[in-house]
């Protein structure tokens, strides 16, 4: 929304997203997630302590545990963000000392599946009321709350929202970028039509909104 409030401005700023959903390691996922917090931190906290140019690795995992318990704090005064924040220090600092990244290229696929089971599980963490609701949460989500894994209200939810849940999906990934390349240059008749979209789906964007119940902002309890 900055981006597209800045434009009609005539200012241009940088995308803060790049497709982090296609990550294939819980690194990549932060390198496209949040980029202007992820640079800050790097270059006014983790460069200065010495960022991973440093003679030992103990003095690596301190700086990586420093860099993600000032990234769970700076999301809110609450254990859940520390939690999810020291989640991704345990995530990141394995992957660092064992060159995760760089092995396993025919494993890619397993690799996607690793990190989006951790990002989502972070999520449940984040959103979650305290630590405690949040066990809840995965006990629900394992099917061990006393109702079964897919049961009739999973159903009811996934009917409802199954155009919504295919359209975060699809553009999810990086398709308008794919689509952009691969029809260019544009035309006037397919300019409209990018116009057009944009309108259907700032309609349905602002249909959510207004049949929407109470949604508070996550960091008001900072």
């Amino acid at each position: 929304m900055a981006i597209g409030m800045g434009k009609m401005f005539g200012f241009h700023f940088l995308e803060n997203f790049d497709y982090p959903y296609i990550s294939k390691s819980v690194s990549e996922f932060w390198r496209r997630w949040h980029i202007s917090l992820g640079t800050w931190l790097r270059d006014y906290v983790y460069f200065p302590m010495g960022g991973s140019r440093v003679k030992t690795k103990s003095r690596l995992v301190f700086n990586l545990f420093v860099v993600w318990l000032l990234t769970g704090l700076w999301h809110g005064a609450n254990w859940t963000y520390i939690v999810w924040g020291l989640m991704y220090f345990i995530l990141i600092t394995f992957e660092k000392l064992t060159g995760f990244e760089q092995k396993g290229k025919k494993l890619e696929p397993l690799k996607h599946i690793y990190t989006m089971a951790f990002v989502m599980a972070g999520w449940v963490i984040f959103r979650a009321r305290d630590l405690s609701a949040a066990g809840e949460y995965f006990l629900a989500l394992s099917g061990l709350a006393g109702s079964s894994f897919l049961d009739g209200e999973f159903f009811l939810h996934f009917k409802q929202n199954l155009i919504f849940l295919l359209a975060c999906a699809l553009f999810s990934a990086p398709i308008i970028s794919f689509l952009k390349e691969r029809f260019t240059p544009r035309s006037k008749t397919a300019d409209v039509l990018v116009a057009a979209g944009f309108i259907f789906f700032l309609t349905v964007a602002v249909s959510y909104l207004i049949k929407g119940t109470y949604n508070p902002f996550i960091y008001f309890n900072f």
